[in-house]
């Protein structure tokens, strides 16, 4: 047999390999997602996705101002607090005219596309094989954390979809779409501190355009002040984040001020701030694309609280463990398997980790201070697989 036959016979093994892979894939994970499609359907699912809010703003209702003033024009509906940036709320306009149920629907498989989409063109470029690229579309779609943001509507994907573009695509386009990210600031200001550091000016303005435009027709919209209208959201956030100290990473300081002060968020934000800025400055100089979004969605989850939800954000490193694989074992262990405790253990460990405090018998009080220790453990995880990724791979391609 000649050499141009035996090519060719190789070709199809390993399309008939990828088929059957895929195939075995799919066919698992349909069956897994089937619990969360009747949770998606019943009446408690996808209490996250934000469509009253949405609602509101379309019936000319300020819903950060009634939510503000707790007046009732704008009702609350499950847990929907309504604390995004005003351009996710325009954004929504045509599932305002669908009815509840088949507005979460269509979210829901809009949420698995756009998490599957932003996996497999990161993988398409940075040339991972398809069968690698079967395998992290399964375990990121099969995970607990992607089924627990799904079932409840969260828009931590969308995020994740519209700040890996610019990691993906360097045009204009995916420069401005990146911008959808800072509808949810509590991620999306990562993005915007990177184009900073970056010295990508042009991106910086081109991202600032969706925000702008949101902000511009939710004002006009709801004959809202505009100046009074861009300090809404924020005004808001403070007035939902009762849960927030428990989560964040310098939270002792707290004690320092009354619970209604809104100085304590100021001085909780400074240190976050300058972490965020050293270490950007750092993420900027990498060489590779993937290892910069990688560390970027990391450093995210670490300098702001989180709930566990938007662990999604891990998905970039779960791909860069496999794009390390054949150059860098150990830093492919570390990543892969700390990836994986994100996605599928981390909320588990925590509630195992309960269950066998309640069954020692062990007093409240001890329940408080592992629920309180837990999360400062995962955040030094996620501090030691950052510090291990910002070294330079020189065998790394520049991207």
């Amino acid at each position: 047999m000649d050499k141009k036959k035996l090519f060719i016979n190789k070709q199809l093994t390993n399309n008939i390999s990828f088929e059957i892979v895929s195939i075995i894939f799919l066919t698992i994970l349909i069956i897994s997602l089937k619990p969360i499609v009747f949770e998606v359907l019943s009446e408690s699912g996808s209490s996250d996705f934000h469509l009253y809010p949405a609602r509101c703003l379309f019936d000319g209702i300020n819903h950060y101002e009634s939510y503000i003033n707790r007046d009732g024009k704008c009702s609350f509906f499950m847990t929907q607090y309504g604390e995004y940036a005003q351009g996710f709320y325009v954004l929504l306009f045509p599932f305002t005219f669908l009815e509840w149920k088949l507005a979460k629907i269509i979210w829901f498989i809009l949420n698995i596309c756009m998490l599957a989409l932003t996996s497999y063109f990161l993988c398409k470029k940075y040339q991972i094989n398809k069968i690698y690229t079967s395998f992290i579309i399964f375990l990121i779609l099969s995970s607990i954390i992607t089924k627990a943001t799904l079932s409840m509507g969260q828009q931590a994907i969308f995020i994740l979809f519209f700040m890996s573009l610019p990691f993906i695509f360097n045009s204009k386009l995916s420069s401005i779409l990146s911008g959808f990210s800072y509808f949810k600031y509590s991620i999306g200001y990562g993005l915007f501190i990177f184009f900073l550091f970056s010295k990508n000016y042009k991106k910086l303005i081109y991202s600032l355009i969706p925000c702008f435009i949101g902000w511009i027709i939710y004002s006009l919209v709801t004959t809202t002040n505009p100046i009074e209208n861009l300090f809404q959201p924020i005004e808001l956030t403070l007035i939902n984040s009762s849960t927030i100290d428990q989560y964040f990473l310098f939270s002792f300081m707290k004690f320092f001020f009354n619970d209604d002060s809104s100085l304590k968020y100021i001085f909780l934000l400074i240190p976050s701030l300058i972490l965020n800025i050293f270490i950007i400055n750092k993420i900027a100089k990498l060489n590779n694309g993937l290892q910069k979004l990688s560390c970027l969605s990391v450093l995210i989850l670490i300098s702001i609280p989180h709930y566990p939800h938007d662990y999604i954000l891990i998905v970039p490193l779960v791909i860069y463990s496999i794009y390390c694989f054949p150059i860098n074992k150990l830093l492919f262990r570390i990543n892969f398997f700390g990836a994986v405790y994100f996605l599928n253990f981390y909320r588990a460990t925590e509630i195992y980790l309960n269950k066998i405090l309640i069954f020692l018998n062990f007093e409240k009080n001890s329940l408080e201070i592992i629920n309180t220790v837990f999360p400062y453990m995962n955040i030094l995880l996620l501090f030691l697989i950052l510090i291990v990724n910002l070294k330079k791979q020189d065998q790394f391609q520049q991207i």
